[in-house]
């Protein structure tokens, strides 16, 4: 007697759908991409697709899911990088900016979701990617207080300034075929900000 059996679908399948579906949400747009279009670019059959994410809200959300997963990693790094606030803020910002570099359509694809009009996308707390950061950046500046390496001041002013800095470097690679701010240009912004926050010594 002859058994069959039932082959599943490959890793690679479950990557390329990924990738198909990232570029045409960028490209295209959520609501403008339809399943088949998703399955085509990745040369994979419907079922693949429903095997994996079940269907284009679950690939989405997926996408979402692994991108927040990378900047939880950044903000577990930063808690075992040593060093004075000046430098562990500076290093987070760097990795941010460089994750966003390497992941830009990711990036492009969240800032048109938050920023755009609506386009049908299922429920997925953007927000808390800022709100993360202000807490993370927010504790630190509290820290550098605390040790006399920060001058007393407003918390909040001092963690937008710094965020501003990142998020307009990382903003002009969204925006520019020749963006007119590096990761050179980020630090020494932010190194200016901490120039101003930096407590005098009597």
């Amino acid at each position: 007697m002859t058994t069959t059996t039932r082959l599943q679908p490959t890793t690679e399948a479950r990557e390329r759908l990924l990738a198909a579906a990232l570029d045409l949400f960028t490209k295209s747009g959520y609501a403008a991409t339809s399943v088949r279009e998703i399955c085509l670019a990745a040369g994979v059959t419907k079922p693949v697709l429903y095997y994996y994410f079940k269907s284009k809200e679950g690939i989405y959300l997926q996408l979402m899911e692994d991108s927040y997963s990378l900047f939880e990693a950044m903000l577990a790094d930063l808690g075992s990088f040593t060093g004075t606030v000046r430098r562990r803020v500076l290093h987070f910002c760097e990795n941010v900016f460089d994750a966003s570099i390497q992941q830009l359509p990711q990036v492009k694809l969240i800032y048109s979701i938050y920023f755009g009009t609506p386009q049908g996308a299922p429920p997925f707390n953007l927000e808390q990617y800022y709100d993360r950061m202000l807490q993370v950046i927010s504790a630190l500046m509290l820290e550098g207080i605390g040790s006399g390496e920060i001058r007393p001041g407003k918390v909040d002013d001092m963690v937008w300034a710094a965020l501003a800095c990142m998020s307009i470097a990382i903003e002009e690679q969204l925006c520019h075929c020749n963006p007119r701010l590096d990761r050179e240009a980020m630090v020494r912004m932010l190194n200016i900000v901490f120039d101003g926050l930096e407590a005098r010594q009597s």
